[in-house]
C-alpha cells in the first residue's frame, strides 16, 4: 500500500503566517535601529521641556523688571501696546518696538540689552523639574521619551537575541512555505517535496506560536504605552529617570558633585577608575564622585544630607574594590536598619551577604571564611573575636554619630575593627548634633593627622581654611546641590488652640515638673475629641486623602500614636515602634506603598525616622516638635528624598502658648548651628552649648514660672 497522501496546507493561512513572519523578523532587525531616534526625541523632549519653563518663567515677570536697575525706561508705553510681561516683550524685533510712539532707538536698545540680561540670568538660575501634580504637555512628552528611552533597552537586548536565533532558520522556512501557496505547483511536487513543505509550514507555524512570535509585543508594548502606564512607572521608578536624563548632559542639569573640594583633590578623585561589574544600580554623577571619593581617600566620612543615596555609593565602592580582588567587607549598624542594609546590598550587587547579629558566632565564622559584606550592628560587635592578623578589606559604620563617645563600649569595639581595615567609610548625615568636638572625634578615628590640625585651629579658623583641612576626609552634599528634580519641602506650622480641658491637663503636666509629659500637650486628653492637636490632624488626613496623597504621622511618644491610630481606624497601618523588629517594619512600608491613597503610616519618630524608604507618601505631620534637628530631618527624609516626585508637605502641630513655642524656636537655632558647622564647616566657640538636660531643665522652671505670674 502507498504512502498517505499529503494534504496541502491552506493557502490563505500559510500566506498570513508568512506575513506575520516577515512583520516580525523586519521589525527585530529595525528595532536595533531605535536607539539613535529613541535619543533623539529624549533630547527634543527635554529642550522642550526647558524652553516651557524659561518661558513660564519670564511670562510671570511684568514689564516692571525692567527698571529694577533704574533704568528710565517708559514702561506705560510697553503696557499701553499690551505687552505686560518680560516673555512678551522677548518676542518682539528691534523694529516692532522702534514703532511704539514715544520709543527712541537708544531705549529700544536699552530694553533689549535689558531683557537679554534677564532671559540669561533665568536661564541661570531657573530650577527645571518635571511636574508630575500638574502636568503640562512638555510634562508628558518627556515623560513618554523617557520611559520608552529606558526600557526600550532592555527589548532590544531581547530583539536582537531573537533575531539572531531565528533568522536564518526562518528564511528556509519561509521559503519553503511560499511554495503552498501556489496551487498548480502543488500538483506537480513530489510526495517527497510536499513533505518537506508542509513540515516547513509547520515549523512556521511553532515559530509564531513560541517566543519568535511576540517578539515585538515588549517593544511595540513599550512604544504605544498609555500616559497612565509610562506615569505610574515615573512615580514609581524617578531616580531612573533622571539618571537617564543626566546622561544626556543638559545644559539645565547641575554640575556641582564635588561638596566644595579643592579643585586638585577634585581631579584626583574624577580621575580614580571604578569598575562596577558587581553593581546592578546605575549611578548619579554625584554618587560615582562620592564611590570615587571613598576609594581614593580609603578613610573618609561620607555626610550627604538624608535622602541622596548614601548607602547605594557604599555599596558601589565595596563593588569596585571586588572588583580589585578585596574579599572581605564589613556594615555596622543601628539595629533597625540591619535588614535594610542586607536588601540593599543584595537588590543593588551581586555580593553575598551575611547577616550578623548577636552572639551568632557561626555566622561570623561563615563570613570569615567566604568573604562577602557580613552586616551587623553596634551592640553586636563588642562580643566579636577576630584572629590577631585577620585583615578586613572595608569597614563601613552607618550612622557614625553614635559613635560619637570616646568612653563607650561601642566606640571602642569599632576602633578595634578599624584598625583591622584597609578601608573606613563613616556615613552621616547628623555628623554634628550639638558640639563641634564630636565631629572632630569622628575624624580622628580615621585620619588622626587630619583631626589634630583642625584641633589646632578649630577656634581660629575661617570657612575657607576649615573646608580645606576638612577636605581630605569629608565629604558633604546637599539636595540643593546635586537634585535639581525634588520637588518642593512645605513646611507649615499648625498652631492649635488649647480648650479649657487641655489647659487644665497641660498645667498639671507643668507643675510636675516631667518634661516628657508637658511635651504631650493637647494629646493628654482622654476623649480626643477635647484634643485640638488631634482635631487637626484629623483634617490634614482628610485632605490628604482628596488629594490622593498618603501620610506619615510621627510622634515621639507611643500612648500619642496609639490615640493617632484610634482616632484614624481603618486607614491606619500597624503602628512602627522600637518594639518592631526591623524586618517587621520594611514589610509595614511595603503594604502601606501598596495601599490605597490616604493610607496612614504612624511611627514613633526614632523607630521610623531612620533607615527606611518611604516615598509613597507625600504628607508628614509631626505631632509635637521634637528636640532635636537631625531627629526631624532624618524622619523627613524618608519621604523628601531621591526618588519623591510629589510635593512634600509637613505639618508640625503646635499648640499655642506652650512649651511647644520654646521648643520650636530652640529647634531653630540648632539647625542654624548645624548648617554653620557641618555644611558651610565653620568652626566657632559660639558652639558650645549647655547640655540638654540643661536647658529642658530652664524650659520647665520657665513654663512653671508663667503659670505662678499667672495666678
Amino acid at each position: 500500500m502507498g504512502k498517505d497522501k499529503v494534504l496541502r496546507p491552506a493557502s490563505s493561512e500559510v500566506k498570513a503566517m508568512i506575513a506575520e513572519a516577515l512583520r516580525i523578523d523586519s521589525g527585530l532587525r529595525a528595532m536595533q535601529d531605535t536607539d539613535k531616534k529613541h535619543r533623539t526625541a529624549l533630547q527634543q523632549a527635554a529642550e522642550a521641556l526647558y524652553n516651557d519653563r524659561i518661558r513660564s518663567a519670564l511670562e510671570e515677570m511684568d514689564i516692571e523688571h525692567i527698571n529694577r536697575g533704574k533704568q528710565g525706561i517708559r514702561v506705560s508705553l510697553l503696557r499701553n501696546n499690551g505687552i505686560t510681561n518680560i516673555y512678551s516683550l522677548s518676542q518682539k524685533s528691534f523694529q516692532e518696538l522702534s514703532e511704539i510712539d514715544g520709543l527712541g532707538e537708544q531705549s529700544v536698545w536699552k530694553i533689549q540689552d535689558t531683557v537679554k540680561q534677564i532671559t540669561e540670568n533665568t536661564k541661570e538660575t531657573a530650577r527645571i523639574r518635571i511636574n508630575a501634580e500638574n502636568p503640562k504637555k512638555a510634562d508628558d512628552d518627556l515623560i513618554r521619551a523617557l520611559y520608552i528611552r529606558i526600557h526600550a533597552k532592555a527589548a532590544r537586548e531581547r530583539g536582537k537575541a531573537l533575531y539572531s536565533a531565528n533568522h536564518r532558520q526562518l528564511q528556509q522556512e519561509l521559503a519553503l512555505s511560499k511554495k503552498a501557496t501556489s496551487g498548480l505547483g502543488w500538483l506537480f511536487k513530489s510526495q517527497a517535496s510536499k513533505q518537506q513543505i508542509a513540515d516547513a509550514v509547520e515549523a512556521l507555524r511553532a515559530r509564531l506560536s513560541g517566543e519568535f512570535g511576540r517578539g515585538l509585543d515588549d517593544f511595540e508594548a513599550i512604544e504605544n504605552a498609555s500616559a497612565d502606564t509610562y506615569w505610574a512607572d515615573y512615580r514609581t521608578n524617578a531616580p531612573a529617570y533622571y539618571t537617564e536624563l543626566e546622561a544626556l548632559g543638559l545644559k539645565w542639569e547641575k554640575k556641582e558633585k564635588s561638596g566644595g573640594l579643592p579643585e586638585q583633590l577634585a581631579s584626583e578623585i574624577e580621575a580614580q577608575t571604578l569598575d562596577l561589574r558587581h553593581l546592578k544600580a546605575t549611578l548619579r554623577s554625584y554618587q560615582t564622585f562620592g564611590a570615587k571619593y571613598i576609594i581614593h581617600q580609603k578613610k573618609s566620612l561620607l555626610g550627604d544630607e538624608m535622602g541622596l543615596g548614601k548607602t547605594v555609593q557604599a555599596i558601589a565602592s565595596m563593588a569596585s574594590l571586588t572588583a580589585e580582588g578585596k574579599s572581605h567587607f564589613m556594615v555596622v549598624c543601628p539595629a533597625s536598619v540591619l535588614i535594610n542594609w542586607c536588601r540593599e546590598i543584595q537588590k543593588f550587587s551581586d555580593l553575598e551577604v551575611t547577616k550578623v547579629h548577636g552572639n551568632d558566632e557561626e555566622s561570623l565564622l561563615h563570613w570569615r571564611e567566604n568573604g562577602g559584606v557580613a552586616v551587623t550592628t553596634f551592640e553586636s560587635i563588642s562580643r566579636f573575636t577576630l584572629p590577631e592578623k585577620f585583615r578586613i578589606s572595608m569597614v563601613i559604620t552607618d550612622e557614625a554619630h553614635y559613635v560619637k563617645n570616646p568612653e563607650t563600649q561601642r566606640t571602642k569595639a569599632l576602633l578595634k575593627l578599624l584598625a583591622k581595615a584597609e578601608y573606613a567609610l563613616f556615613m552621616s548625615g547628623t555628623p554634628l548634633e550639638n558640639r563641634v568636638e564630636e565631629m572632630c572625634f569622628l575624624v580622628s578615628c580615621l585620619q588622626p593627622q587630619i583631626a589634630k590640625e583642625l584641633d589646632d585651629v578649630k577656634f581660629l579658623s575661617t570657612a575657607e581654611q576649615f573646608r580645606l583641612q576638612l577636605a581630605p576626609v569629608y565629604l558633604r552634599r546637599t539636595r540643593d546641590d546635586v537634585l535639581q528634580e525634588l520637588p518642593d519641602l512645605i513646611e507649615k506650622e499648625q498652631w492649635c488652640i488649647l480648650g479649657a480641658e487641655e489647659k487644665r491637663n497641660y498645667k498639671e503636666a507643668v507643675m510636675s515638673g516631667n518634661f516628657m509629659a508637658i511635651r504631650q500637650v493637647s494629646w493628654h486628653a482622654d476623649d480626643l475629641k477635647h484634643s485640638s492637636k488631634a482635631a487637626r490632624l484629623l483634617e490634614l488626613c482628610e485632605m490628604a486623602k482628596e488629594q490622593k496623597r498618603k501620610v506619615i504621622v510621627f510622634s515621639f511618644f507611643r500612648n500619642t500614636l496609639q490615640k493617632v491610630t484610634q482616632l484614624l481606624g481603618e486607614r491606619c497601618m500597624e503602628p512602627i515602634t522600637g518594639d518592631i523588629s526591623p524586618a517587621r517594619r520594611q514589610q509595614i512600608v511595603d503594604e502601606f506603598a501598596k495601599a490605597d491613597d490616604g493610607a496612614v503610616l504612624v511611627s514613633q519618630v526614632q523607630a521610623g525616622g531612620t533607615g527606611l524608604n518611604i516615598q509613597s507618601a507625600s504628607v508628614i505631620i509631626f505631632c509635637e516638635p521634637q528636640i532635636k534637628p537631625s531627629i526631624e530631618n532624618q524622619a523627613i527624609a524618608r519621604a523628601y528624598r531621591m526618588g519623591q516626585v510629589r510635593d512634600v508637605l509637613v505639618y508640625r502641630l503646635l499648640a499655642d502658648d506652650t512649651i511647644d513655642e520654646s521648643i520650636l524656636e530652640l529647634l531653630k537655632t540648632k539647625q542654624l548651628q548645624f548648617d554653620s558647622f557641618a555644611d558651610e564647616s565653620v568652626v566657632g566657640e559660639e558652639s558650645l552649648k549647655p547640655s540638654e538636660s540643661a536647658w529642658i531643665s530652664k524650659l520647665v522652671e520657665e513654663e512653671k514660672k508663667r503659670f505662678a505670674e499667672d495666678k
